[in-house]
């Protein structure tokens, strides 16, 4: 399937092609970590930081990938309410510092026997051993997070060198035209994971610290979720 580009397209991508061409920069200070490469994006597409479930730059959202990690497509914690602490509780282990984790990534089917599955307009995590805690998402609400904010996406791809704070941006494609209809049963085979992240503070009973739980893809299936797609640079 093709369409036509989208008419945001043309400014969206000049801005994306004149950070390219700026070759090498530095990296803001006030920008750490492993996002600090695409907090310096934004910054430089004149983006102002946020959380917001939109898109970034004249309808596109932009990111930033590097390496061979997971690209985050979206954060959003399963239901019920207090589900997460349940999940650390059951079948946290411990991390080796006092603490008990559950900082797990699920594809289709995990080696510690989670199992995805999508069925009664719903997302599930089980396991055959404990089926009192499955965390869950609505189908409607899986849709309504990718398409608020992924509708139309702009990946740019670029060399961190972290000892120097610099970053070089060489490459970028755009992507529009969601498959919507298919996300879920895509999070149900393992062309999108779930990756929870959350642990106690201490030992077992103690309060937990969850860091959100992470809906993530292989930068290689972008285009899986994806009707069409364009190399900008």
């Amino acid at each position: 399937m093709t369409s036509r580009i989208p008419q945001s397209s043309k400014v969206a991508f000049e801005v994306i092609r004149d950070i390219i061409e700026m070759g090498e920069v530095d990296i803001p200070t006030e920008f750490n970590g492993s996002g600090a490469p695409g907090d310096t994006l934004e910054f430089l597409c004149n983006v102002e930081r946020n959380n917001a479930d939109s898109p970034d730059l004249k309808d596109w959202e932009i990111k930033f990938h590097g390496g061979n990690s997971l690209l985050t497509l979206f954060h959003k914690d399963p239901q019920p309410k207090g589900i997460v602490d349940k999940l650390v509780d059951a079948f946290g282990w411990d991390n080796g510092k006092g603490q008990l984790s559950f900082r797990h990534t699920i594809k289709g089917k995990s080696e510690r026997g989670f199992l995805i599955e999508n069925k009664d307009n719903k997302i599930m995590v089980t396991n055959p051993t404990n089926r009192d805690i499955t965390p869950y998402w609505d189908s409607n609400t899986i849709v309504g997070a990718i398409a608020a904010k992924l509708r139309r996406l702009i990946l740019v791809h670029g060399v961190v060198d972290k000892a120097k704070r610099k970053v070089k941006y060489n490459s970028a494609t755009a992507y529009w035209d969601l498959d919507l209809l298919n996300i879920c049963e895509a999070i149900r085979v393992g062309t999108i994971y779930i990756d929870f992240d959350a642990r106690t503070n201490g030992g077992r009973g103690t309060s937990i610290r969850n860091h959100g739980t992470k809906f993530r893809i292989h930068i290689n299936d972008i285009g899986v979720i994806y009707e069409n797609s364009q190399s900008i640079v």
